[in-house]
C-alpha cells in the first residue's frame, strides 16, 4: 500500500479526499491534517510517499507547505487540490505530480492517483515492488519473482498464521496452542523461536515492507507494501457499500480471487475456521448485491451473483435452485447443463453427496 497524507483546512474537503484515496485500494491515508504546521511537524515520522495538499489555507498556503515538506522528504510525490486554476502553473513549477480542481470529479481524481501510483512504482527500488503473497488455493510467496524457499515447514506455517492475524499482536502461547497443539511446550517454544528467526532472515532485505515485531511475549506481523490476494479481499469487504456499485464489482473480483478457499491446499487445521469465516462474509455481501439487482429486474447480474455464490457455497440448495431458475428465465440452457454437471462433480468430490431431487427434477424438466 502507498502511504499518503492529506492536508486541507476545511474538514469536509479533508474527509472527501481521504475517502477517495482510501477507495483506490492501493493507497492508505496515514494521517490527515487541518493544520499544515502539524503535517510539517510529523512528516519525518510518517515518511509518506504522497501528499494531497489544499492550495489555499490560512496558516500556510499549500505551495509553501509542499516546498517545506519536500525539503524533509525529497522523494515524496505532491498532488494539489485547488479551486483556482492559476495555481496549476505554480504546481508544476514545484515539480508536483498533478493537481485536481474543486469540486472534485471522481474520474479526474482517479486519473491523477493512477498517474502518481505509476510514478512511485517506476522509481521504487526493486524490493519495494517485489513481495507477492498468494493465500487462496495455496500459499505462494515470492520476492522479485523468485519463490521463497522456506526449508522449514513450521516457518512457512507460522508466516501464514501471522499473515492471517496481520497488524495484531498474538501471544506466543496462543501461537503454540493453535499451530502445534500436540507438542510439549518445552519442545514447541524452540520451534517457534527458530521459525521466527527464519522468517526474519528471509525478509531481511524488505525491512520497509515487512516487519515482525515482538513485545510483551507477543508477535505481530505488519506488511506495508505487498501484492496479496488476502489483503485485496479484506479491502473489498471493508469498502463495500450497498449503494455504491463500484464496490459491488470489487467484491465480485474478491470472490474470483478466493477460488477454492483460504490456504485450502495447505490443510492447516487453524486456517479452516478462517476459510469458513471468509466464505460467510462473502456470501452475506453477495446476497445483498443479488437483492439489489433482483429488485432492479436485472436477471443477467442476478445470475452472475448467484454463480459466484454457488461457487462459494456449492452445498447451498436455495442458491443453486435460484441460479437454475434465473438461467431458465434467460433462456441460457447451455449454462444450465454446464452448472448442473459442475455441481454434480463438486458435491461428489468434495462433499460425498449428490444434487437434491428438487434440483435434479428442475433440470430434467427444462
Amino acid at each position: 500500500m502507498i502511504k499518503a497524507i492529506v492536508v486541507d483546512d476545511e474538514w469536509y474537503n479533508l474527509e472527501e479526499i481521504s475517502g477517495l484515496v482510501e477507495k483506490s485500494g492501493f493507497m492508505r491515508v496515514e494521517n490527515k491534517y487541518q493544520n499544515p504546521l502539524k503535517a510539517l511537524e510529523e512528516v519525518a515520522d510518517i515518511s509518506p510517499q504522497v501528499a494531497f495538499i489544499d492550495v489555499e489555507m490560512p496558516e500556510m498556503d499549500g505551495i509553501t507547505l509542499a516546498e517545506k515538506l519536500l525539503e524533509k522528504n525529497p522523494s515524496m510525490k505532491v498532488a494539489f487540490i485547488t479551486a483556482w486554476d492559476q495555481y496549476a502553473v505554480q504546481a508544476f513549477d514545484l515539480n508536483a505530480s498533478d493537481y485536481v480542481m474543486k469540486p472534485i470529479k471522481l474520474e479526474r481524481f482517479e486519473q491523477m492517483i493512477g498517474k502518481i501510483r505509476h510514478e512511485i512504482l517506476l522509481k521504487a527500488p526493486l524490493q519495494s515492488l517485489a513481495l507477492r503473497i498468494k493465500c487462496f488455493d495455496q500459499l505462494e510467496t515470492s520476492i522479485g519473482g523468485i519463490p521463497v524457499k522456506w526449508e522449514r515447514a513450521k516457518a512457512e506455517e507460522l508466516f501464514a498464521y501471522l499473515l492471517m492475524k496481520h497488524d495484531s499482536y498474538v501471544h506466543k502461547d496462543t501461537i503454540i496452542q493453535d499451530l502445534w497443539p500436540g507438542y510439549e511446550y518445552a519442545k514447541a517454544l524452540p520451534i517457534l523461536q527458530t521459525s521466527i528467526c527464519k522468517i526474519r532472515n528471509i525478509f531481511s532485505k524488505l525491512k520497509q515492507e515487512i516487519m515482525l515485531n515482538y513485545s510483551g511475549n507477543k508477535y505481530c506481523l505488519t506488511i506495508t507494501n505487498a501484492e496479496c490476494d488476502y489483503f485485496q479481499l479484506e479491502q473489498a469487504l471493508s469498502d463495500f457499500r450497498l449503494g455504491d456499485k463500484a464496490t459491488h464489482a470489487n467484491v465480485e473480483k474478491a470472490c474470483v480471487l478466493f477460488g477454492r478457499g483460504f490456504l485450502i491446499q495447505q490443510g492447516y487445521l487453524w486456517s479452516m475456521e478462517k476459510d469458513e469465516e471468509l466464505r460467510k462474509q462473502l456470501a452475506s455481501v453477495l446476497n445483498e448485491i443479488i437483492s439489489v439487482y433482483s429488485r432492479e429486474g436485472d436477471a443477467a447480474q442476478v445470475s452472475r451473483g448467484l454463480k459466484l455464490l454457488t461457487e462459494l457455497v456449492p452445498y447451498d440448495e436455495e442458491a443453486n435452485f435460484r441460479l437454475l431458475k434465473t438461467l431458465e428465465a434467460l433462456g441460457d440452457y447451455r449454462a444450465i447443463s454446464d452448472h448442473y454437471q459442475w455441481l454434480t462433480r463438486v458435491l461428489k468430490e468434495e462433499y460425498g453427496t449428490v444434487p437434491s431431487g428438487q434440483i435434479t427434477d428442475l433440470v430434467n424438466d427444462i
